[in-house]
């Protein structure tokens, strides 16, 4: 197991799983945050993936003031200009789905915790080179979990986090922290649109307390 060092690093060891969604109703965007603080998560990224995004995120974010320990930040971040607005309404941490050096060294200037995607391990060790602790290894799919210890083969520090393709079962899970990840990302496979739809909020809670409990046995 890796030892995590940074009061950031920490908390996404800590969490174990950083659940990732968006929905344009402001409404269900605060169930879905209140849902996830009690099936256990603290870390928490909404993507920016839509008009309504700026709209829901201070209403999120005065939730989450609300509850001790959760951190919300910010994903799908292309530019500095998006992570300025963010980060004016409160945003803890940038997460981006590319590895944008012009990102990298604003949130280097402003001391702001980021966490670019990457592919690549030159993409990475540009990441590292920019103040980057985490990486998201995306789309992680393609990239399986034997990419992550040929990452750390050569760049033992950094820790990385897999985003796309995860799955909410111990199958899917096991292997990428047996590969060695900080934690993992998980977006529609965690909060699946049928049952927000359906306004089945039990089911997500279910589901990621389950999630919480394998990464809690998988760490033993």
């Amino acid at each position: 197991m890796r030892n995590p060092t940074s009061p950031f690093i920490q908390k996404m060891h800590q969490a174990g799983v950083m659940p990732i969604f968006y929905h344009s109703d402001e409404t269900v965007c605060l169930k879905l945050l209140e849902t996830a603080y009690e099936g256990g998560i603290r870390v928490i990224e909404l993507v920016n993936r839509g008009e309504a995004a700026p709209k829901v995120f201070p209403a999120l974010k005065k939730l989450a003031e609300t509850l001790p320990g959760l951190s919300l930040g910010i994903g799908t971040i292309y530019h500095p200009w998006q992570a300025e607005e963010f980060i004016y309404m409160g945003a803890e941490f940038i997460v981006a789905p590319v590895m944008n050096e012009k990102l990298g060294e604003y949130c280097q200037k402003i001391d702001m915790t980021w966490v670019p995607g990457c592919a690549t391990l030159t993409e990475i060790f540009k990441a590292t080179e920019l103040g980057a602790e985490l990486v998201k290894i995306y789309p992680a799919n393609i990239l399986t979990p034997d990419f992550v210890p040929a990452v750390h083969a050569v760049l033992p520090k950094v820790e990385v986090i897999p985003t796309g393709g995860v799955e909410p079962n111990l199958e899917s899970i096991k292997p990428w922290f047996d590969a060695g990840v900080l934690c993992v990302g998980m977006g529609s496979q965690l909060m699946r649109k049928d049952w927000i739809e359906a306004g089945e909020f039990s089911k997500i809670s279910d589901s990621i307390k389950s999630v919480v409990q394998w990464i809690d046995q998988i760490k033993k």
